[in-house]
């Protein structure tokens, strides 16, 4: 038998310690082993007992327990053990889960039961996440569609459709582009107007099931339109809810070469980028001043509706944020905004962490666009040093184990292949796309 990873090992020394207490067969006040590690902030011992919990197949008893501390602790590997344990447990103990679903008081609770119901696999499970696709909290509904589309049940459509009848397609934002991702797996098609879904399901025979569906790897019949908010660096802004975060570190000085030209700087390195050096103002055609004129471009054409904020990051000082709270786009606020981007100077390192954990601050945000050229480094005695980047990783999806938001990434398509690794890693960990910037 392999020996267990580094980072995994103290995990699996305390399930080895909770199966010598309980063997043969069940362990014993598994819940119990669950509250005491909890109360002593133990995540090895909270992964191990919620694990055993799954293994075992929940009790009620043990049910109540995990949605407690699901629900509760900060903690992603926490979150996700207990996630898996809920949703193993038998029909009869997870009707608390479905109970909590719909009348559990705290939203984070409620994001916790939609996401172990993605995972229980039935069509019980499917008409409990229907009811939760109303609920007042965007993060349940958000949940609830991400969850019905894992399930991958015929009896997920209909709900889906549904809730579709109650947003704007052209103006839903996030929540209508879930509802899309989700029909669109589900189905394999990705239609503008429910009257066309509409038409199509009645053409469905009774034995459809989307887990057998041929795959084209494309979409049929796809006849829909992305309008969003606008686009900025060529990507639609579907969300009517987000915050913009701006890497403003000293290299993005740098210049940029068309496809396929290089450089040679005066000690003859060669490279796909031009170093104009420290001096200020910035050079027009440096990254830094095309990501203001993108960003004043984009805000400019940004509608009333729309609520938004803006994040800049460069060393720990210079982490700064436009609006705490989303701002509607008035024409005095954009210009506000505007003012605010155009003042705006470059800084040293490049403190990723710090900037999501401002973004994440901001409530009500269900979608986050971070632009980058570099890896996370913060200054440290005078110098840069990086910054552990699974560490930056992990803290985004334990900012977001209950926000649900998607985080996109931008990089730079002359940076660095590690910084592109990074932000693709980073967006992907948060139900994100990443796209370079050209």
């Amino acid at each position: 038998m392999p020996s267990p990873s580094p980072r995994r090992a103290p995990f699996a020394l305390a399930a080895l310690a909770l199966c010598a207490l309980g063997a043969p067969g069940r362990a014993a006040d598994l819940d119990k082993d669950l509250e005491r590690a909890a109360k002593a902030n133990n995540a090895a011992g909270m992964v191990a007992a919620a694990e055993a919990m799954r293994d075992a197949g929940p009790s009620k008893k043990d049910v109540a327990v995990l949605l407690r501390v699901g629900s509760a602790v900060q903690h992603r590997d926490v979150y996700v053990a207990c996630r898996d344990a809920l949703a193993a447990a038998p029909a009869a103990a997870r009707e608390e889960v479905v109970k909590s679903l719909t009348k559990g008081k705290a939203a984070a609770l409620r994001v916790l039961c939609a996401d172990a119901l993605g995972g229980a696999g039935d069509d019980a499970a499917a008409a409990a996440l229907a009811d939760a696709l109303d609920d007042k909290e965007t993060p349940v509904r958000l949940a609830a569609i991400r969850a019905l589309a894992r399930l991958e049940r015929k009896a997920c459509v209909e709900p889906l459709f549904s809730r579709f009848a109650k947003v704007d397609p052209k103006g839903g934002g996030a929540e209508c582009e879930e509802l899309f991702l989700a029909l669109q797996k589900l189905t394999g098609h990705a239609f503008e107007a429910l009257e066309d879904w509409r038409k199509w399901w009645s053409t469905v025979p009774a034995d459809f099931d989307p887990r057998t569906r041929p795959r084209t790897g494309g979409e049929e019949g796809t006849t829909r339109t992305r309008e969003g908010q606008g686009k900025i660096f060529e990507s639609v802004v579907a969300s009517q809810a987000f915050v913009l975060i701006l890497d403003i570190s000293s290299s993005m000085r740098v210049i940029d070469m068309p496809p396929g030209q290089t450089h040679t700087d005066a000690n003859g390195r060669t490279a796909n980028y031009k170093d104009p050096g420290m001096g200020w103002p910035p050079n027009e055609e440096s990254r830094f001043r095309r990501a203001q004129n993108e960003f004043v471009q984009f805000i400019e054409g940004l509608t009333p509706r729309t609520k938004f904020s803006l994040v800049v990051f460069g060393a720990k000082e210079h982490v700064k944020t436009w609006k705490d709270q989303l701002t509607p786009a008035t024409e005095p606020n954009k210009k506000q905004a505007i003012e605010w981007v155009r003042g705006l100077q470059w800084s040293p390192a490049t403190e990723t962490d710090l900037a999501l954990e401002r973004a994440f601050s901001i409530p009500g945000a269900d979608t986050f666009y971070l632009f980058s050229d570099g890896i996370p480094e913060r200054q440290q005695g005078g110098a840069n040093v990086d910054i552990p980047q699974d560490e930056v990783i992990t803290k985004a999806q334990t900012l977001n184990l209950t926000r649900k938001a998607r985080l996109h990434c931008y990089g730079f398509a002359t940076a660095s292949a590690q910084t592109k690794d990074f932000l693709r890693r980073l967006a992907a960990a948060n139900d994100g796309d990443y796209k370079d910037i050209r």
